[in-house]
């Protein structure tokens, strides 16, 4: 193979790994986890810090 081949192969393969690379970064959380989320914090972690200080100070 010539090397103008080789050139454009790996100009190729470069754009499909930043294809990739820029599909498996990571995003965050959508917004329907986000809310989860919150509301997991409000019901399980805030009511169990309650119930341990409440504890520690009693």
């Amino acid at each position: 193979m010539s090397d103008e081949t080789n050139n454009e192969i790996l100009v190729e393969l470069k754009k499909i790994n930043e294809k990739l690379d820029q599909l498996q970064s990571s995003k965050g959380l959508s917004m329907p986890m986000k809310f989860v989320a919150i509301v997991l914090g409000f019901v399980i972690i805030g009511p169990a810090l309650t119930i341990i200080l409440s504890w520690l100070f009693h």
